[in-house]
């Protein structure tokens, strides 16, 4: 029995006959055909079968044979086209009896090869693009110190000493405050009492922080700050009731107004308190003395002292009748004062009427989001700058603009006495910060008034350092902080970034 030919060279054969191959698949053939005699044969019979094709296609004169006929009308239109474009011929769907039939291995593994390729092509180019779209683009920040300081401002407004006077004049315009004139400041009397023991000196201090809550005073109060080499002097008017705010106005030496606003009062948390108090006492040594007077009021003046030294920090006469803080000094080193400030006269009540007329409310911060300090651990895995010390100070805020993949990051820190505030935002720097000046040492536009405020950009985060302590705090918290050269983002980093803010996005 005549055995049958090669099955998977039957294309091959066919093309062959066809003088369609090209020249690697010829010679492959031709090697074959030398051991094969049964595809010799078959490319013999295709070979007749071509010629009798032809000869039908051609003479229409004389009658074809009968195989000729069967072939011609199995092949149909077919059968006037040659055999080797057969394989690139596509199935009819609506005639599937009247095709150009199947493809070969090799092509259908070609075309299978060619359409997981240009598949995953789409899908790595869908990717990207999701991921470019997504990524946080980098805002442009003209003057992030306004915005600081509110916020700085607001959460000194949460201490428990906490005075409205000072964290008005740190908003007001420092030149128009600049002394012309050698500051002489009605100040407080000394203490010539009893002392007190550290217990009682700390009781003093608690009835002071329950005081701010709950007692309504009004009056006029001086301040009196050094910096730079000069002085800043101010006249604020203060009129707090309590349960409502604080209606304040801030004056100028030659008592232009510069500033009149309401701050709402904020509700009394002990836990709060307590735990500013713990951080001054913790880092402080705090003592007392009797029998000062303060506007003609009687008053107990408690002193902080460095703990392990005989360095005075900061005094405040707390008044007798009802333990509002009349007055506060804070003092350098070299026991020099550097801040001053408090009543020149002063009108208390228990009660308070409604407050009419009521002026703007001081800005809202942008930062009202509260989180807890554990949250510091994934705020620095995303990139923000949250360290639990910095110059010293414990960390015991963190506010942000909203709970998930925050574009603003607010940090607090504190000793109990003086504060430091970060401002993080995710952005460039576009515009030197206003009546600032570039200081090369500590990398930073450096302004200092009532407050002092550093602002420089470090990688893709500009930083904002805002406080109400000394020079030498402002430049510890500035050097802690990182200072990182700006990077060109590549767009593989954008898609990075894009898709990590997406899984943020999922993941809360």
């Amino acid at each position: 029995m005549r055995k049958a030919p090669c099955a998977d060279l039957a294309e091959l054969r066919s093309a062959f006959v066809d003088g369609a191959l090209d020249d690697t698949d010829r010679e492959r053939l031709l090697s074959h055909l030398v051991d094969c005699d049964n595809c010799r044969r078959d490319v013999e019979d295709l070979r007749a079968v071509r010629e009798v094709l032809n000869q039908t296609n051609n003479e229409p004169g004389p009658t074809p044979s009968d195989l000729s006929v069967r072939l011609a009308s199995i092949a149909g239109q077919q059968s006037v086209a040659p055999l080797w474009i057969r394989p690139f011929r596509r199935i009819q769907p609506s005639r599937p009896s009247r095709t150009g039939g199947l493809p070969s291995h090799r092509r259908i593994v070609k075309l299978r090869i060619t359409a997981a390729t240009m598949a995953l092509g789409a899908t790595v180019t869908a990717v990207g693009a999701i991921g470019y779209a997504a990524a946080p683009r980098l805002a442009a920040i003209g003057d992030p110190t306004d915005e600081a300081q509110v916020a700085f401002t607001s959460s000194l407004g949460q201490f428990p000493l906490a005075s409205d006077a000072l964290n008005a004049v740190m908003l007001a315009d420092s030149n128009n405050l600049a002394a012309s004139l050698s500051p002489r400041l009605a100040g407080p009397s000394a203490a010539t009492g009893a002392t007190l023991t550290p217990a009682e000196a700390q009781a003093t201090m608690q009835r002071a922080a329950d005081a701010a809550h709950s007692v309504s005073y009004s009056g006029r109060q001086s301040f009196l700050a050094y910096r730079n080499g000069g002085a800043i002097v101010a006249q604020v008017d203060v009129d707090a009731r309590a349960g409502q705010g604080s209606q304040v106005k801030v004056n100028s030496q030659t008592g232009q107004q510069l500033r009149k606003e309401f701050t709402p009062a904020l509700i009394s948390s002990r836990v709060v308190d307590d735990e500013l108090l713990d951080l001054l006492e913790g880092n402080y040594r705090l003592s007392g003395t009797r029998e000062a007077s303060v506007a003609g009021r009687s008053s107990t003046v408690v002193t902080a002292t460095r703990d392990g030294s005989n360095f005075v920090a900061a005094r405040w006469w707390i008044d007798d009748a009802t333990g509002i803080v009349l007055w506060q000094e804070t003092y350098d080193r070299n026991g020099s004062v550097d801040l001053s400030f408090g009543f020149t006269s002063v009108s208390v009540s228990r009660g308070g009427s409604i407050l009419e007329h009521l002026p703007p409310r001081l800005a809202v911060p942008r930062t009202s989001t509260s989180l807890s300090l554990s949250s510091a651990a994934d705020l620095n895995a995303s990139g923000w700058s949250c360290i639990r010390r910095l110059a010293g100070l414990s960390l015991v805020r963190i506010r942000t603009d909203r709970a998930g993949n925050p574009g603003t990051v607010h940090l607090v820190y504190s000793d109990g006495l003086s504060a430091v505030s970060v401002f993080e935002q995710r952005g460039r720097l576009s515009a030197v910060p206003e009546g600032s000046h570039w200081d090369a040492a500590l990398g930073a536009h450096v302004r200092r008034g009532a407050s002092g405020v550093a602002t420089w950009q470090s990688g893709e985060m500009v930083f904002t350092v805002v406080t109400d302590g000394s020079a030498s705090l402002l430049a510890e918290a500035v050097q802690s902080l990182p200072h990182n050269e700006a990077t060109a983002r590549t767009t593989l980093d954008r898609i990075k970034a894009g898709w990590a803010r997406i899984l943020a996005d999922v993941k809360d």
